[in-house]
This record gives C-alpha cells, sequence and structure tokens, in this order.
C-alpha cells in the first residue's frame, strides 16, 4: 500500500471518488448493480479477497481507498500533512491492507482512515465496479456496485452481501 502524496493524483482520485457518489444516490446513471454489506466488513479478511476478486476480474492492479467525510482537505490534510487516501495493489500482503488502514496518520492513532471515516469510496482505476461505504448501525451501509455477469458468482462466495434494490 502507499499514501496518494501528490495533489494532482490525489484530485484525479477525488473526482473518480465523487462519481461514485453520485452514482449511489441516483444522480449519476449507470449498468451496475448495488448490493449492500454491514460497513463494518471493510475491516475483514473476507473484503480483503473480495476486493482482489474483483481486481482480477476487471483486470486492475489496484484500488484507491479514500475517505470523503471527515473532509479529505479540510480536517484530515489540514491536521495531518497528507490525504486520506491509500493505493491498495493486488500483491499487497493481506497484513499490508490492515496496517496501512490502521496507520496512525500523524500523532493521532484515532485518526487512521481505517477507523476514522464517516464516508469512504473504494474505486478501482477501471471504474468497472466500486464500494461507497456510509457509517452505519443497522448493517446496511455498505454499497457495492458490480456488472451483472459477476452477480451470481460473486453472491454465492461472499453470502455477506445483500440486494441492494
Amino acid at each position: 500500500m502507499r499514501w496518494i502524496s501528490e495533489k494532482t493524483e490525489f484530485e484525479n482520485v477525488l473526482k473518480n471518488a465523487y462519481t461514485c457518489v453520485y452514482i449511489d444516490s441516483g444522480r449519476e446513471p449507470t449498468h451496475l448493480t448495488k448490493f449492500i454489506f454491514d460497513d463494518s466488513i471493510i475491516m475483514t479478511r473476507a473484503f480483503r479477497e473480495l476486493l482482489n476478486r474483483f481486481m482480477k476480474l476487471s483486470n486492475d492492479d489496484r484500488v484507491n481507498y479514500v475517505v470523503l467525510r471527515p473532509d479529505p482537505v479540510y480536517y484530515f490534510c489540514h491536521f495531518f500533512h497528507r490525504y486520506p487516501c491509500v493505493e491498495i495493489k493486488d500483491d499487497d500482503p493481506m497484513e499490508a491492507y490492515f496496517q496501512g488502514l490502521n496507520e496512525d496518520p500523524g500523532n493521532s492513532p484515532a485518526d487512521a482512515i481505517g477507523i476514522n471515516w464517516w464516508e469512504t469510496v473504494i474505486v478501482p482505476t477501471s471504474r468497472k465496479w466500486f464500494v461507497h461505504a456510509l457509517r452505519d448501525d443497522d448493517e446496511s451501509g455498505g454499497h457495492l456496485w458490480i456488472p451483472e455477469p459477476w452477480i451470481k458468482s460473486t453472491l454465492e462466495a461472499y453470502p455477506f452481501l445483500r440486494d441492494g434494490g
């Protein structure tokens, strides 16, 4: 995993992330199908395996994980002098995923990007699928958007996903 540190690269990731938010809210059309899950699953091995599965299916070698709330610039970058955005590669070890999301951003372990978020997006470079998660206590804050051909095998392998209607 690597932190996104260049402003231009971060702005491109942020633009892609907001496109995902607009799709999830219904403001932007899509051919993808929505599934919901408990957002706390993001910090599990099963979810990391799900990311790898989709990277393979979409021929992506990496995804970006970006925190949108708290504000990435006026909160996170202001206090920690870095963007709340990491690149996760398909060959990153499982432990690197957990270490990266739990990494202290600078004298504040509670602000690790896998801990202190209310809204986050995980988007591959191809944008063939994505995750938009809103921290929620009713097990429906995670929204996964995937192409129709992937649905059957994905639901068989990951029963924690539910139809997003």
